[in-house]
């Protein structure tokens, strides 16, 4: 038989009713658990655009070149299912359970799915195949690739999904775990990676020009032939990776200053000055984007510092004053902060893994109208950190890592923990009193 695979094809679609929907779905529910009268759900070349299925139990159902344009699957069980070929345009799939799902070929452009779990998923490149007048009639193979351009795919769950050849460009990646992911030739460029987890990674030959990656973790990732032209990488780990067959043409990248001792002294006595003038001398402090690995800053006022970006990886930062400074996106992995005043500072997606905050004072700095500005650490990573003792009360840290920390008699008074992971964490004496737990993950204060 003839393989017509070189003029794009339009298939005949079947139309489903909402009874005969409702049918298959009973029938698919007792397959799944077994039960007699189960029938695997069968949509192939179905279209079921605009179809609300949230909700539904789905897990190894039969979706091949099935339209799902704008289709709502939120919160779907599809562990498992066969949407090779289909087209998700716009569709919603918050939470969805993708995992293991045979995806190749799809199409996601402009779909909505924030928190979805593609785990283990394959996304390489497939084209439809099917029976026609006797002959076998394909999509052409330009249009095989997996198509997630434009896609908020925020905070899901990608881990060693397969993305060879995918089409990512300006994909929103948000905080995706993408671990272990096989990204070769893979378009992503102009997408958005902050804070993605690409540990392990293989990204040979992929496109990343103009992506941005603030904070992503990058640590042990194939970056061979890869091209990061014009991408932002500051505030992304990079550690054991080569980047010496990547194009970094135009790549935003932190600075490693010649004789830092030196400069840095300069920078901070017209910042000592500019605080003592009330801002009329000297000039306020900026480290932002510079590699300050195992620098010594203990006990110095960096109060209201712009540092946004900065490597401090190691530094001592004991007993140091950091009042309203900007840390964003900094990498503080191993630091010590221990005694450090960080009263209304920002920590925002910052990495402080391993570092020593044990006393800090991290509660709200009191302005002149009365009011307390917060310190904040949403989406921070404090992996095995120590913060025994710590005042973290009315602080803003929704969504943080603190996985594994020494938390012992730690104040969380009125902060906002929402969605915090405090898996294996050791808060035992630690004060939670009007603090905001909902959703919080493994917190045991005993």
């Amino acid at each position: 038989m003839a393989i017509l695979s070189t003029d794009k094809l339009e298939f005949d679609y079947k139309k489903v009713t909402d009874a005969e929907i409702q049918s298959i779905l009973e029938r698919h529910a007792r397959y799944v658990t077994s039960k007699q009268g189960g029938a695997r759900a069968n949509f192939k070349f179905c279209d079921l655009s605009n179809q609300n299925l949230s909700r539904a139990l789905l897990a190894g159902a039969d979706f091949t070149g099935c339209r799902l344009i704008e289709a709502d699957l939120s919160d779907a069980d599809l562990h498992g299912a066969c949407l090779f070929g289909a087209d998700l345009r716009r569709a919603k799939l918050g939470r969805a359970n993708l995992s293991r799902a045979d995806m190749r070929g799809v199409t996601l452009r402009g779909a909505d799915m924030p928190r979805a779990n593609m785990s283990e998923a394959d996304l390489r490149d497939g084209y439809l195949i099917r029976q026609k007048n006797g002959e076998l009639a394909a999509t052409s193979p330009e249009d095989s690739c997996a198509e997630l351009s434009n896609a908020n795919m925020a905070g899901a769950n990608m881990s060693r999904a397969k993305l060879a050849n995918a089409f990512l460009v300006q994909s929103d990646l948000r905080d995706t775990n993408l671990r272990g992911c096989v990204f070769i030739k893979a378009d992503l460029s102009m997408a958005d990676l902050s804070g993605a987890n690409l540990q392990g990674a293989d990204l040979s030959d992929a496109n990343l020009s103009g992506a941005k990656l603030h904070g992503a973790i990058l640590s042990h990732a194939i970056l061979r032939n890869t091209n990061l032209s014009e991408a932002s990488l500051v505030g992304a780990l990079l550690d054991e990776v080569d980047l010496s067959l990547t194009n970094l043409s135009g790549a935003d990248l932190v600075q490693r200053l010649d004789h830092v001792d030196e400069h840095l002294a300069r920078i901070l006595r017209s910042h000592r000055e500019w605080i003592v003038s009330n801002g009329k001398k000297g000039t306020r402090a900026d480290l932002s984007k510079l590699d300050l690995t195992g620098v010594d800053l203990s006990r110095v006022n960096l109060s209201a510092a712009l540092m946004s970006y900065v490597v401090l990886k190691g530094a001592n930062l004991a007993g140091t004053t950091l009042v309203m400074a900007d840390l964003s996106f900094a990498d503080l992995r191993q630091a010590n902060l221990s005694g450090a005043d960080l009263r209304g500072a920002c920590f925002d997606r910052a990495t402080l893994n391993d570092a020593d905050m044990s006393n800090v004072n991290g509660s709200p700095m009191e302005l002149r109208s009365g009011h307390g500005w917060p310190t904040k650490m949403s989406r921070a990573r404090l992996v095995r950190t120590t913060a025994s003792g710590a005042n973290l009360t009315g602080a803003i840290m929704s969504d943080v890592d603190l996985s594994q920390s020494i938390l012992r008699h730690t104040i969380f008074r009125d902060a906002d923990l929402k969605d915090a992971i405090f898996t294996k964490a050791d808060a035992r004496g630690s004060d939670t009193s009007g603090a905001d737990l909902r959703g919080a993950i493994g917190f045991q204060v005993d």
